[in-house]
């Protein structure tokens, strides 16, 4: 591959210009697509449009993009390492040398990065940097790093002018090969699959989160949210309720990153547990972050980190509700030289009779002053009404139109015994009194 070199860790010597001619110099490459084994390491690769490129200590893919009216032409690649003999508490320092494989790109701040373990136990570590512009190229780079006790594996995707959905469908089929990543045979594959000692808890636990964050205009909004957490007592807890009647499994399947697994710890013969152990898949990667948290049991509730987390009971099969429920969102800000505002409102009317009706509205406004001269924005939406009956049972509500079309949301009462507020797909719902 010209002058460029590769040594023991990956490195590409010669830096960015390697990364542009590679593509040129891919001649007719062929389709591949299988598990393959890397030196004594396995992978599952993608096969939607991923080619098999280069030799040597570097295992390559690469994936071309046509270019349309709305992008230019790009290249995504995929390069994996072959196994290094190195121990575990060298990782981060390896991944530095690893990530200079791009030089220009090792200056740039990480956007993102998670740390934490794989389904295997391996310490695994993500980072992402973007973006780097050369000869009208933007180049954007993602680096993973796993290791166990006794060796390591790389792992990156350098996007070349890929952004938007491109990006997207690249980086989730790198994320699909970083989590299919087995250092040994005995590896298993992806899963939340609880073990002995998992689980002890059952049911729907809500608790109160409030607080300000920073907006895209610059400004700070104000945050209510009953944020939930699931348990399943066999181990599995997820953040989200699944929605479309999943079971917690199929849900958790389907979307990790609402999930993870627990156990609880401490406590004795004649005590309750006195900690908990919450193991989260905080990224597509598959990284687990553990925590360990004070935990204790009040009734029927919980407190975990001396947080309280009330009980949810679920509805009845058959419940119906009456009256008018409100879900609103607002959100302003302004810098020296623009201003703008969102606002939506979404209504839903429910009877005792089983029937429903619901309508919306949204609209934004957002001015620009540039050289003396302002420009604005005004748009405002209603969404179009619909009507039809509803069912709620557990924690699911469903909605079916006119047409017979059904749509089915998660819902629960922060509130027990009260109906003042309903959580519906993870909003707030306020009940209308009238006042």
């Amino acid at each position: 591959m010209g002058n460029a070199q590769i040594d023991r860790v990956g490195r590409v010597r010669s830096g960015l210009g390697f990364i542009l001619v590679l593509v040129s110099l891919l001649s007719s490459p062929q389709s591949f697509a299988a598990p393959a084994e890397i030196g004594s390491l396995t992978v599952t690769l993608p096969d939607a449009g991923w080619r098999k490129a280069g030799k040597g200590n570097l295992f390559m893919l690469q994936k071309e993009f046509p270019e349309t009216e709305d992008d230019k032409r790009g290249n995504a690649l995929i390069q994996i390492t072959k196994p290094l003999a190195a121990a575990r508490n060298s990782l981060q320092a390896r991944m530095k040398t690893f990530v200079a494989t791009l030089p220009d790109m090792a200056k740039e701040d990480i956007l993102i990065k998670h740390y934490g373990v794989t389904v295997n136990g391996y310490d695994i570590r993500m980072e992402e940097r973007c973006c780097v512009h050369q000869k009208n190229v933007s180049i954007s780079q993602i680096v993973v790093g796993i290791a166990d006790d006794k060796q390591q594996v790389y792992l990156q995707l350098v996007l070349l002018n890929v952004n938007g959905d491109r990006s997207s469908s690249a980086e989730a089929d790198f994320a699909t090969v970083v989590r299919s990543v087995k250092l040994d045979s005995s590896d298993k594959d992806f899963d939340l699959v609880p073990t002995s000692g998992d689980g002890g808890l059952d049911g729907v636990f809500t608790h109160l989160d409030t607080g300000l964050r920073p907006n895209v205009f610059g400004g700070m909004d104000f945050y209510s949210d009953s944020t939930i957490t699931m348990f399943d007592p066999k181990g599995l807890f997820s953040t989200e309720l699944p929605k479309g009647g999943r079971s917690i499994t199929e849900h958790c399947k389907e979307t990790p990153t609402d999930c993870g697994l627990y156990k609880l710890t401490g406590g004795g013969f004649f005590s309750s547990a006195g900690s908990i152990e919450m193991r989260s898949v905080t990224s597509a990667y598959g990284t687990i972050e553990i925590e360990t948290k004070p935990f204790s049991k009040k009734g029927e509730n919980l407190m975990i980190a001396e947080a309280d987390y009330r009980a949810v009971p679920p509805f009845d099969e058959g419940t119906t509700l009456d009256g008018e429920w409100v879900s609103t969102f607002a959100s302003s800000g302004m810098t020296a030289t623009s201003s703008g505002s969102v606002a939506s409102s979404h209504t839903l009317r429910l009877h005792r009779n089983g029937t429903f009706e619901r309508t919306g509205w949204s609209g934004a406004s957002m001015t620009n002053e540039i050289g003396g001269s302002q420009s604005g924005v005004t748009t405002s939406s209603n969404r179009p009404g619909a009507s039809g009956r509803y069912k709620l049972s557990g924690y699911r509500l469903d909605l079916t139109d006119a047409s017979g079309k059904t749509e089915t949301m998660s819902i629960f009462e922060p509130d027990k015994g009260s109906d003042g507020l309903l959580v519906i797909n993870g909003n707030n719902y306020l009940k209308d009194d009238g006042n």
